[in-house]
């Protein structure tokens, strides 16, 4: 089925006008202002790395628009185009079903960035959840 989507976001477009592509919804997480205290030496040495951009996602739900469609949100399949060259950009899927017993267990979502590299890789970092009833 070919339901697609393009969404246009703090200078991105995210599109799921393909094949399998779900994507529901964009929305820009607003910078959050952080002001260094006197005692911080190297406030960089143990922080977190700030992403130049930040985006809640939703997605449709798995089959959406077919006779099998369900409630569960279990997948995600979008692409993303747009900023300039090595932002750091942070992505949060907003409304996937509970993944930890599939993230506890070595599991990672794959991405490609093309032109450059159009191999498929599994993301470095061990994916962060929050599981919210």
């Amino acid at each position: 089925m070919h339901n697609g989507t393009e969404i246009e976001c703090g200078g991105f477009t995210f599109a799921s006008n393909f094949d399998s592509g779900n994507l529901a919804r964009v929305e820009l997480v607003a910078k959050k202002q952080t002001v260094p205290s006197s005692s911080d030496k190297n406030p960089s040495s143990n922080a977190e790395e700030v992403p130049d951009f930040e985006f809640n996602i939703w997605t449709k739900p798995d089959c959406a628009g077919t006779e099998y469609q369900n409630n569960n949100s279990t997948w995600f399949y979008f692409g993303v185009k747009g900023g300039a060259p090595f932002s750091v950009v942070k992505l949060t899927l907003m409304n996937l079903n509970k993944q930890t017993k599939m993230y506890s267990q070595g599991m990672a979502p794959v991405y490609r960035v093309v032109p450059g590299r159009p191999h498929w890789d599994r993301i470095r970092e061990k994916p962060t959840y929050i599981v919210s009833d």
